[in-house]
Parts: structure tokens; sequence; C-alpha cells
């Protein structure tokens, strides 16, 4: 079976949309028995292209490391929006099984309610305490590089936002000044109940290319990227009236889509077998 295995992961991630609209073609068990058979990372690139009910399910139906391998491997915010249409008991598993940054990660997202901008932030935020010096804050952000962004947030003792400056400022100044010195406490900050809508038509994207969010008592919570917020419209607009099925059929040939459909029904008759005939465990 590997052989086919491949060939699905290779088409999994060259074409996820494509073979997602035959995995939504399976019955439940075979889908669950397909996914658990392909690579995570091929799983984590299907699963947004799934129908979000349909993903949600078969994510659920996953064995719980296999499940939370996957959800790693997802962006932050798509993974919450799964993880919402779920039974509280599987995302109690899904949860349990994941390293706890990544937990608390998506913690903080499903904290608030969908369709708002704490539901869609970025999370895991470098910030600057406002006590620190330049060599603080410079060391700070060579030991966490992948949180590094051109906009770096400080925040007070209590945590809440207290202003803002970019990487260039904080290389030109001295190692010994204090972070006050070069901080511009004017920063222009989204809700974290902000509806999407008001944050897409937001004026400070004219401006700024991330802003940072805060709760109604400004502790820093996370940050939003405009290219995060443009991918977001476009899923939105894409979504309506998208007959992909038929799109699928006429650009690529009624060959390969019946050929797919049948390696993917091939693979979860072969593992089905085998499972019967090893018998109950």
């Amino acid at each position: 079976m590997s052989a086919r295995l491949d060939l699905v992961e290779h088409y999994a991630m060259a074409y996820p949309d494509d073979v997602a609209r035959h995995v939504e073609r399976l019955d439940p068990g075979h889908a669950v028995v397909v996914l658990s058979a392909l690579p995570h990372p091929a799983v984590a690139a299907l699963l947004p292209h799934l129908a979000p009910g349909h993903a949600a399910r078969t994510l659920a139906d996953l064995p719980a490391d296999v499940a939370a391998a996957v959800t790693g491997l997802m962006r932050v915010d798509g993974a919450a929006a799964l993880l919402r249409r779920m039974d509280p008991a599987a995302v109690s598993r899904i949860m349990a099984a994941l390293p706890a940054g990544q937990a608390r990660s998506l913690s903080a997202l499903l904290a608030h309610d969908p369709g708002t901008a704490g539901s869609v932030m970025d999370p895991d935020v470098l910030v600057v305490p406002l006590a620190a010096t330049v060599a603080d804050a410079r060391a700070l952000l060579e030991a966490n590089p992948e949180h590094l962004y051109y906009y770096v947030y400080v925040v007070d003792v209590e945590h809440r936002l207290a202003g803002v400056f970019d990487l260039a400022e904080l290389m030109q100044a001295d190692p010994g000044e204090p972070v006050r010195a070069i901080v511009k406490p004017s920063v222009t900050w989204l809700s974290a109940d902000a509806p999407l809508e008001s944050v897409f038509a937001h004026p400070g994207w004219r401006a700024f290319d991330a802003m940072p969010v805060v709760d109604t008592a400004r502790h820093f919570l996370g940050m939003l990227r405009h290219r995060h917020m443009r991918q977001l419209r476009e899923q939105e607009t894409t979504a309506i009236g998208d007959d992909r099925t038929m799109r699928t059929v006429l650009a690529l040939g009624e060959i390969y889509w019946l050929g797919l459909c049948g390696l993917l029904q091939g693979i979860a008759s072969t593992a089905t077998e085998r499972a019967a005939s090893r018998g109950p465990s």
C-alpha cells in the first residue's frame, strides 16, 4: 500500500482542494482510515480544504495522538475553528495530547467568540517589559528568533500594552538605554471582541502592517497581520458559490477524478481488511 500512500500524499500536498473533495465522498469510517494512514503534514494540508463540519468530525474521530500531531501542524486559528465545532470531550482529548505551548496558544483563541479579532489573532508574539534596557530587549529577541517581527510591543508589569518600537530603532539605540527611551506610547490597537467586519475595515491598516490585540483592560493578547486578514477575506469571498467539484472535473479530466477516487477507496479497503484479519486486540 506504500506506493498508493506516496501517490495520495503527493496529490494531497500539491492539490489539497481536489483530494479533499474525494475524502468528503468517502464513508466517514473510510475517511478516518485514509487520513490515519497518511503522513501528518499531508493531513494538516487537507483539513482546511474540507467542509468545516466534515473536517471537525474527521479530526475528532482520529486517534488522539494523530489528531494532536495534525492540529499542531495547522495554523492556530484554523485549528481553533475546527475544535470549536467538536464535542467538548473530543477537544479535551486532543488538547491533553498537545505540547503545553501549543495547547496554551489554542486555549487563548478558544477563549474568544468565533468571528472576532481574538479568535484569529496570533497569540505567540514576543513582548518586551517596559522596565527592560535596550540590551535586555536585544537579548530577548535574539533568544526567540521564531517570534521576531518588525514591530516589538512593550508591556508593563501587569501585561498591559505600554507602547511599541521597531527593530531599526532598537538596533540604533545605545545598549544601556532604557526601553522607555525608544517606546512610542501611542499605539493603534484592536479589541479582542471586535467583529471581523470592523477589523477588515479598520483605518489602521492604511499605516500599519500589523496591529496588537488587547482586552477591555488593555492587556496584550496577541497580534493580527494585515496579510492574514486579507487571506481571511479572500477565503470568505471564494467560499460563496464555489462549485469546486465541477471545476476539478473540467480542469483535470474525468480519468484523473475517478483514478484518485479509486486510490482513496483502495487505501481504505486495504487498511480495513488488514484490521479485520488481525481481529479485536
